[in-house]
C-alpha cells in the first residue's frame, strides 16, 4: 500500500513541476515626489521585477546568458537592453542602470524537480525538526529548503 501511495503521489508530482522564485529589490529605490519631470522609475522597478521573475522562472539560473537572452526577448520599453547578471552562491543578482543610480535586484529560484526536493520543501513548510526524525540525506535538502523559505 506504502508503495502505491508513493506512486500516486509521483504521478501527481509529474504532472506538476513546482518552481519558486523570490525576488527582492536590494538597491535603486525611488523616493517620491521625484525631482525629474515625468519620471517612471517606480513603473519601470516593478517592470524589471517581472520579466526577472519570469526569466528566472523559465530559464537554467546556472545558464546566465539565457538568462539575460530571456530577458533582452521582453518587448516592453521600461526594461533597458543593457544589464548584468551576477551569481553567488543561491542568489542571482541582475544589476541595470536607472535614472537614479543603479537597480540591483536578486533572485532565488527553488525548483522542484525530484520528489526529494519537493518532499523537503513540503517538510520544511510543515517546519519539522529535521535532525530528530528524518534521515540523514534529507537533512540538508530540508535546511536549504527552510533557508529559502526564510529569506526576506
Amino acid at each position: 500500500q506504502a508503495y502505491n501511495c508513493l506512486i500516486h503521489f509521483y504521478k501527481r508530482f509529474n504532472q506538476h513541476k513546482m518552481i519558486h522564485v523570490k525576488i527582492f529589490h536590494r538597491s535603486g529605490f525611488h523616493v517620491s515626489p521625484c525631482y525629474i519631470p515625468f519620471c517612471d522609475e517606480s513603473d519601470r522597478v516593478e517592470e524589471i521585477k517581472r520579466v526577472f521573475g519570469e526569466a528566472l522562472a523559465t530559464a537554467d539560473v546556472d545558464d546566465t546568458s539565457e538568462l539575460i537572452n530571456r530577458i533582452n526577448a521582453n518587448k516592453s520599453s521600461l526594461v533597458d537592453k543593457s544589464c548584468m547578471i551576477v551569481t553567488v552562491s543561491f542568489s542571482t543578482f541582475l544589476v541595470v542602470s536607472g535614472k537614479h543610480g543603479i537597480i540591483i535586484l536578486e533572485g532565488l529560484v527553488q525548483k522542484l524537480d525530484t520528489l526529494k526536493k519537493t518532499a523537503a520543501f513540503a517538510l520544511a513548510k510543515m517546519d519539522v525538526d529535521e535532525k530528530e526524525i528524518l534521515p540523514k540525506t534529507l537533512v540538508r535538502t530540508v535546511e536549504d529548503m527552510k533557508d529559502f523559505l526564510r529569506r526576506k
